[in-house]
């Protein structure tokens, strides 16, 4: 191979120098160790040759088609002031590979943590949805803010900007569970010995005001009235949600072998718990009837009481979203909205049956057991002192409420101490 002139690197001089079809190499004028490289089969490379400590060394860069002169030219002169350092560009390349090779990524942390969640599941200690939601959050939200960057070597100046750029990216109430699950993998990965700290246990969250929408008598009827308009399953779902007062997950993943006909409860098992603790919840005679005449409907050998047979699950999911039943059904009533405040969700219902049961003068304490719902504030030893035939007392008022009782409903409300307002409706 030849070395031939000089030249001043241009796109269109380097097309012609490759049209030559010569085994040889160019020298560029403006970065005078980079070069470029020509073969017979009309390919150009370019590359840095320099002498570092007396050693010639040569640094490959890349095709001359997959990279710009100027880039090459860049590539070049941060090498050159590598070797200024006394640095070889090649070892510190290797190095670097070395270290991906070797790296362990937020993704990898993830990855073990979601190992450690689907044995818990197992275990009947988690839920599967609380691993799909983990899942969304960490591939929609918490994942590109790590990037590629080995977790441990992250600092706290690190972890500060990760905080403060995911607090300006996204809505406080996404960025508050972004913080929720950093601060859990984290404290996992320093548990299991795969980190040596924790640079985001002390974050901070944003104060969130607890949401307080709940359904007035009024929107009830339009619901329901909306609610004529599409399959009964979806008008069960809604009355099953609001006549026992449980998540939508419950609701919709219910199985016949969880109701127990002769003693009127649902039973619901640990592993759907959010508390991760079984929930035994009195059914009242409107909820009977409805499940009742659903049994006579279903199918021989059918587990679940709401099935849909087009649903990998076997039941029917509810996402909320467009083109979901509740988002017809909402705007159908008019309590849809663009403001997130003011639209009715699905778990205002469940929050709208614990104020009825407040309204009716039951204590908070029944109403948490009733739900299900665990406190810091209510120990224990306060739920062992009511049984479940108070809570059946409480969710029979619902039905038996008065039908003109709103102004009722905010003297009961004013009438909660501001814990207990606040554990109501705050913590739902």
């Amino acid at each position: 191979m030849t070395k031939k002139e000089r030249f001043k690197f241009t796109k269109t001089l380097i097309k012609q120098l490759r049209e030559r079809r010569e085994n040889t190499y160019y020298g560029d004028t403006e970065v005078p160790p980079l070069h470029l490289k020509t073969n017979t089969n009309g390919n150009g490379y370019f590359y840095l040759i320099k002498r570092v400590q007396g050693k010639k060394v040569f640094v490959s860069y890349g095709s001359s088609d997959e990279m710009t002169v100027e880039q090459a030219r860049k590539a070049a002169l941060d090498d050159i002031e590598l070797m200024r350092q006394g640095i070889n560009p090649n070892e510190e390349k290797a190095a670097i590979r070395e270290r991906r090779l070797n790296s362990f990524t937020y993704a990898d942390l993830f990855a073990a943590y979601k190992a450690d969640f689907q044995v818990r599941i197992k275990a009947g200690e988690r839920r599967p949805k609380s691993l799909e939601d983990a899942q969304s959050l960490f591939k929609l939200h918490t994942k590109p803010f790590f990037k590629n960057k080995d977790v441990r070597d992250l600092t706290n100046d690190d972890a500060r900007k990760i905080i403060s750029d995911l607090k300006t990216a996204k809505s406080p109430a996404i960025s508050n569970k972004c913080l929720t699950q950093i601060k859990s993998i984290f404290n996992y990965a320093k548990k299991e010995g795969l980190i040596s700290d924790n640079h985001f246990a002390v974050a901070k969250k944003f104060a969130e005001q607890p949401r307080e929408r709940v359904l007035t008598q009024e929107e009830e009827i339009r619901l329901l009235a909306a609610l004529d308009e599409e399959p009964q399953v979806f008008k069960d779902i809604v009355l099953i949600a609001l006549l026992t007062g449980q998540r939508k997950s419950c609701v919709l993943s219910l199985r016949w072998e969880e109701i127990d006909p002769q003693q009127r409860i649902w039973t619901i098992p640990a592993s759907k718990a959010k508390s991760k603790k079984g929930l035994v919840v009195p059914l009242i005679p409107a909820a009977m009837e409805i499940l009742n005449r659903r049994s006579q409907e279903a199918e021989q050998g059918e587990v679940f009481v709401f099935p849909n047979k087009r649903s990998k699950l076997g039941h029917v999911v509810e996402k909320t979203g467009q083109g979901s039943f509740w988002r017809r059904v909402t705007k159908r009533a008019g309590l849809y909205s663009d403001d997130k405040a003011q639209r009715l969700t699905f778990h205002d219902l469940r929050r709208s049956t614990a104020t009825r049961m407040a309204r009716a003068g039951i204590e908070l304490a029944i109403i948490q057991k009733a739900l299900g719902h665990s406190s810091i504030a209510i120990t224990q030893r306060t739920y062992a002192h009511h049984d479940l035939s108070q809570v059946r007392a409480g969710l029979e008022h619902i039905s038996n409420e008065p039908q003109t009782a709103v102004e009722l409903l905010k003297e009961q409300l004013r009438a909660l101490t501001p814990e207990q307002r606040k554990e109501l409706l705050g913590g739902l």
